[in-house]
């Protein structure tokens, strides 16, 4: 038998994968992320209950769905990785500011809205994205010179900071207040490390 999933993640070339590119293709089409199990089936030509055998809960298909999204994504940078935490922050910050990653930031509201609703839901997609923001953040704090304790404190702050500014951009349309904050975390990120 096929291996469809590899640690939660569709494996390329089994049916899963075939499903979660249709999905992400469908919700691409319809510009939006609040729409039912069934309807997403319906959408890709497949059943719900199909849909919950590969994925279980439609908050792990978008999980998913945001995953593959931010690789995408990430995969427009040819190989311009970041190599520090403020430039880290500003690819990210780059990323969310980006209209044409409206999908995504659904996505992350969408998902963030479930896990707040229902505190048991557990989405590992989410969770290891921000995990793995906060993992790098640590990495180059480590590089730059901060103690390990000190690097991932700081790194989980940064997540933190950056989706509050987000949420309040989002949310407030005050987009200039938003940049300035922004601007103010660019700046005690540097000297943090400036002051090592």
């Amino acid at each position: 038998m096929e291996v469809e999933m590899h640690e939660g993640v569709p494996v390329e070339g089994g049916r899963a994968h075939e499903l979660l590119l249709a999905v992400v293709a469908y919700l691409r089409a319809e510009g939006r992320v609040d729409l039912s199990f069934r309807q997403i089936a319906a959408g890709v030509g497949t059943s719900h209950r199909m849909l919950a055998y590969y994925f279980g809960t439609r908050e792990h298909l978008l999980g998913l769905v945001m995953l593959r999204l931010s690789a995408e994504y990430i995969a427009n940078f040819d190989g311009r990785r970041p190599t520090t935490r403020v430039e880290t922050i500003q690819g990210t910050w780059t990323m969310f500011r980006d209209p044409n990653n409206r999908l995504q930031t659904q996505l992350l509201f969408a998902l963030a809205n479930a896990a707040a609703e229902q505190p048991d839901l557990h989405i590992p997609a989410l969770t290891s994205d921000l995990d793995n923001f906060a993992a790098a953040l640590t990495h180059f704090g480590i590089q730059e010179g901060l103690a390990p304790a000190r690097a991932a404190r700081e790194g989980r702050l940064i997540v933190a900071t950056l989706l509050g500014l987000y949420l309040d951009d989002f949310v407030s349309g005050r987009t200039s207040q938003a940049d300035e904050s922004y601007e103010a975390l660019i700046d005690w990120v540097a000297r943090s490390s400036r002051d090592v």
